[in-house]
């Protein structure tokens, strides 16, 4: 019997997975659930699962961290990402940081069975949309920390003097970020950028 817990912020969400573990109760069984990502590592260490269904977007703190913070007290640990979330930079994330499926809540319920089943038994369940995006990311370059706070301010509507400002660099620094930005992205204009940025989960 596989022992399966459930980590998300979203009420619905866990009743909704506690009844499909329910409805394959020959093969699975509900080891418990979590509500938040703060201290869900050492929830994930008191119910000692199996596997574990992990949110990305929760307000508290963020799944991948909490990917990680499970990670860190149990290596071993198999964790399928059930998430919104499908921008490529999150998908990108999750898998290099060790999470052994990664599936979008908006796609066939009978999926989670078959991701819990090959992950449990050593493999990995990513769809082919899904491994797209991954693939996506790998092509693009990463932005610098300062790319990723530009990107940020750019997001909120500010001037090129407003973010220099901020940050406390020359306006001519901003625009070399931007073209720096642009260039990666492969666009022209800030939205553009801002749009693309936040496509690939560089910022939110």
């Amino acid at each position: 019997m596989v022992k399966v817990a459930i980590i998300d912020d979203h009420a619905v969400v866990r009743m909704g997975l506690k009844y499909m573990l329910d409805v394959h109760k020959n093969d699975f069984a509900f080891a418990g659930d979590w509500p938040k990502g703060e201290g869900a590592a050492q929830f994930v260490i008191k119910t000692d699962p199996d596997v574990v269904l992990l949110d990305i977007r929760m307000p508290d703190r963020d799944g991948l961290a909490v990917l990680e913070d499970i990670l860190l007290v149990r290596p071993k640990q198999k964790v399928i990402m059930l998430t919104t979330s499908d921008a490529d930079n999150d998908v990108y994330r999750a898998l290099n940081l060790g999470a052994k499926g990664y599936l979008l809540k908006d796609r066939d319920a009978n999926e989670i069975p078959a991701a819990i089943d090959r992950v449990v038994n050593g493999g990995k369940y990513v769809p082919e949309a899904v491994m797209e995006l991954f693939r996506r990311r790998q092509m693009t370059p990463n932005l610098t920390p300062r790319e990723e706070e530009v990107m940020r301010h750019l997001r909120d509507g500010l001037t090129n003097e407003t973010i220099a400002n901020r940050m406390g660099i020359t306006r001519d620094s901003v625009k070399l970020h931007l073209k720096n930005i642009f260039a990666k992205f492969g666009v022209g204009d800030r939205i553009s950028a801002v749009r693309e940025a936040i496509t690939r989960g560089f910022i939110r």
